[in-house]
């Protein structure tokens, strides 16, 4: 599919605001891991190939989010490999039930 379809595609499936779109990148969503940090989920695209981006992002001191270099990238190709991991530690998660 062509990328910006495939953008325009992405916010109108998942409900996103049109402001999740940033130039090559599309915001899918976050997760707060305190006041200052937080993992911001993407997809992007260069030179024609498709990514997903999980990375930790900052608050800095003028109030504005940062990308870190703690994260990772990886292509639509590998996107089956990681959901198979991601699906294993929903199974672990049901494993540790308290009793």
């Amino acid at each position: 599919m062509e990328i910006d379809k495939l953008k325009e595609s992405i916010v109108k499936e998942l409900d996103l605001e049109q402001t999740a779109i940033d130039g090559t990148t599309v915001n899918i969503g976050e997760v707060e891991l305190g006041n200052t940090q937080k993992l911001v989920f993407s997809t992007s695209f260069f030179r024609k190939k498709k990514y997903f981006d999980i990375r930790t992002w900052y608050l800095d001191e003028t109030g504005e989010w940062k990308p870190t270099k703690k994260g990772v990238h990886f292509s639509f190709e590998q996107a089956e490999e990681f959901n198979k991991l991601c699906q294993s530690f929903a199974k672990i998660k049901e494993l540790d039930i308290e009793e």
